[in-house]
């Protein structure tokens, strides 16, 4: 799974994380292309279980995302488990 810096905001465009990692794994399944990830961030960012957010790559590709699941990485990360409800979209 190829890793990547990213952005990560809120519905309303309100940024809650800049410059943190993600690794990214792209699948086609019955003809449909989905993809899902784990972002290490600190914990005191602010990313709720079942919410959506948007993300965006260092490549410049965009989607949206909702977590499903947080664990603690241990000190201060968690590992945040993502699914991609849009497909990641490349820069217009």
């Amino acid at each position: 799974m190829p890793f990547y810096r990213c952005e990560i905001c809120q519905a309303d465009g309100t940024t809650v994380a800049r410059d943190v990692m993600v690794t990214i794994d792209e699948t086609t399944r019955s003809g449909g292309h989905e993809w899902y990830g784990t972002i290490t961030i600190g914990h005191l960012n602010a990313l709720a279980a079942g919410q959506a957010y948007r993300i965006t790559l260092a490549d410049g590709r965009t989607g949206e995302f909702t977590v499903r699941r947080n664990t603690l990485a241990g000190g201060t990360d968690r590992a945040v488990a993502i699914h991609g409800t849009s497909p990641l979209t490349p820069p217009r």
